[in-house]
């Protein structure tokens, strides 16, 4: 006869205390068979809407995709889409396929800080330069402290910086802290100020984590919160050192190539690893969006923890789309919160709707990829019963606003500074509280919803719809100072000094003078020619002086033209490889100025033609001109 043997109590305790913790409850049947996205799909209908849709992207836009989507603890769908590797024909699974997350990874630092914040040992308002070395705080310009807040929210002052993010030797792996250090952009604007993206500041974030907590920041991450979640299948580390199992299994990384399918990209590692090296499967990811969507997340010991992280933190406008401690918000509703990434060879989205418990997860093995990462999204969140806009009342003129803008977050202390003007945003009046944005090729019209607030109502391009669905015109004594999307990046108007008549202005001058004197050494030869033909005597020493200045300003002409192609055309310049061709400059135009010196000298003795001396005295002109228009768009700057 057998005997149920009873519980010891301290078992029975155990139960009691299991019994009564808060977990957070699963979708029941119920939910998912009455339940319905933000955007009104019935969650019955999930897996049908969304094959259809990626089904006629995959291959197109993208080799491969994997999608899963959480409500509470419970995945709904889960499904791997194309190919993780063309060459082998490898499938997508969204349990093992391992994708590179791109700047989803940033929000494993935001989470990071939150929790160092709950537990006291950091503060958001704190300044960080308190973290760093003394070096830190000497590179910058502003004496007003930077805070952890203005880092997540992308204020803290600093432009793009000028130099890939990526390498392909683990041997330029460095330290964090060794590589932001010997990478400190410039602090170009006031903390605070201006939106502008940096990746810099998100791996500064990383930094002070590793300095509060005493651990690199992937083992942070790694011990804090993958383990914890279960993201046994996700590495943060910069090479994967911490698991290497998942290299096996790793997507190929590819882009649309030009003449149709696509072109593999070769594998690469990123120095500044919290901003975005992180790489794992879309099924972990999931793991992440379902604790941020949780009553009582496993991330953090107090609920209102997790409920600070996701509000709002930085309301420019009421109407405007905002930064919650690094999150940002969607256009849709219910609220909606997460972040995009974009990588060489990968692109992904990670969305969750707190008030739904909906988590959303799309990743991608192609770069700068929009139709599923975005699309995705907007299938999922975007209702467009809701989509109508119409214009507001007590408007501004829209053509206050109208005008030539650039992006905040580009580069303007160093050679780079010229890539920030190919893309200039032309914003146009469309009657009398309308807009249209034109930017690449791209174009969106927008209808003025509130003073100087513009809500998109048309355009062809989801990079538009992404990018910039809401526009706010922040003025300071009645003059535009930026316009703003509340998150990401910020547009700014031309300065004085870069305003459109004079770029052209500029434009021409270099095209005048880098063909003058491509073409001088053409003339030279032939005149030299000539008279050796007809036997002339060799010229005199101020004619030569005055070749040998022009000659100078050939020389200078083609390192200015080497220079731009490295710094638009070759993603892997160095810059120490940029140091040569500006000291290369400096020393060509030091020449360039003691032989013109010397020239001037001896051509005083000279009786010359008038027609002869005006041709030389416009040739120097043209010269020194072409010199200090240089040094102006920094071609004699030297890089860090």
């Amino acid at each position: 006869m057998s005997m149920k043997k009873k519980p010891s109590p301290l078992c029975a305790l155990l139960l009691c205390i299991l019994l009564l913790l808060p977990v957070s409850a699963p979708a029941s049947a119920e939910e998912v068979s009455s339940g319905q996205t933000p955007s009104g799909i019935p969650y019955t209908r999930l897996g049908q809407e969304i094959d259809q849709y990626v089904n006629a992207h995959i291959g197109q836009s993208s080799p491969g995709a994997a999608i899963v989507v959480t409500k509470g603890d419970t995945v709904l769908f889960s499904k791997g889409y194309g190919y993780a590797n063309v060459e082998k024909q490898i499938p997508v699974n969204p349990a093992t396929t391992v994708f590179n997350y791109g700047s989803v990874n940033k929000l494993f630092v935001w989470t990071s800080v939150m929790q160092l914040v709950e537990e006291g040992k950091m503060k958001l308002d704190q300044e960080v330069k308190t973290f760093f070395p003394e070096e830190f705080a000497a590179k910058l310009r502003y004496d007003k402290p930077i805070t952890m807040l203005d880092i997540m929210h992308h204020t803290a002052g600093f432009e793009n910086s000028p130099f890939i993010p990526f390498t392909q030797s683990l041997d330029e792996l460095n330290s964090l802290e060794e590589t932001l250090l010997s990478a400190q952009p410039e602090q170009i604007y006031e903390p605070g100020k201006v939106i502008s993206y940096s990746n810099f500041a998100a791996s500064l974030a990383g930094l002070a984590v590793e300095k509060v907590s005493g651990s690199a920041f992937s083992d942070y991450e790694m011990d804090h919160i993958l383990r914890p979640l279960g993201m046994n299948h996700t590495s943060g580390h910069p090479s994967m050192a911490d698991h290497p199992d998942l290299q096996a299994d790793q997507a190929a990384g590819y882009a649309v190539a030009e003449q149709g399918g696509f072109e593999a990209r070769v594998p690469h590692y990123i120095p500044l690893y919290p901003a975005g090296a992180m790489n794992g499967t879309a099924e972990d990811l999931a793991q992440f969006a379902m604790a941020l969507t949780s009553d009582h997340s496993p991330l953090f010991a107090k609920q209102e923890t997790l409920e600070t992280m996701l509000a709002q933190s930085y309301p420019l406008h009421k109407d405007l789309l905002s930064n919650a401690h690094g999150f940002w918000e969607y256009n849709a509703k219910p609220r909606a919160v997460g972040h995009s990434g974009n990588t060489k060879g990968f692109s992904s989205e990670f969305a969750i709707v707190p008030e739904d418990k909906l988590g959303i997860v799309v990743l991608t093995n192609s770069e700068v990829e929009q139709d599923i990462t975005s699309g995705v999204i907007n299938l999922l969140l975007k209702n467009k019963s809701q989509e109508t806009v119409a214009e507001g009342e007590n408007l501004s003129p829209s053509s206050e606003v109208a005008g030539h803008y650039v992006l905040s977050s580009s580069t303007f202390s160093t050679i780079h500074e010229v890539i920030a003007y190919l893309g200039l945003i032309k914003v146009e009046a469309k009657g009398e509280y309308g807009l249209t944005l034109n930017v690449m090729g791209m174009s969106g019209e927008y209808k003025q919803t509130s003073p100087d607030v513009y809500k998109l109502y048309k355009t062809d391009f989801p990079r538009i719809k992404k990018l910039a669905p809401v526009l706010y015109a922040e003025k300071i004594d009645g003059n535009i100072t930026r316009l703003s999307k509340g998150k990401a990046t910020d547009v700014l108007p031309l300065s004085p000094d870069r305003s459109v008549p004079v770029l052209i202005g500029c434009l021409s001058l270099a095209a005048v003078a880098i063909g003058f004197f491509l073409l001088t050494p053409f003339v030279l030869l032939i005149r030299w020619l000539l008279r050796r033909k007809k036997g002339l005597s060799s010229l005199g020493a101020a004619h030569r002086l005055f070749a040998a200045v022009t000659l100078c300003g050939t020389a200078l002409s083609l390192n200015v033209i080497v220079l731009l192609l490295n710094v638009i055309g070759n993603e892997y310049v160095t810059a120490r490889q940029l140091n040569s061709g500006i000291i290369l400059n400096w020393i060509l135009a030091g020449l360039a100025g003691l032989l013109l010196v010397l020239f001037i000298l001896k051509n005083r003795q000279l009786q010359q033609p008038k027609g002869q001396k005006v041709f030389r005295i416009a040739v120097s002109a043209l010269l020194v001109s072409f010199i200090f228009l240089m040094a102006n768009w920094n071609f004699f700057h030297l890089m860090q």
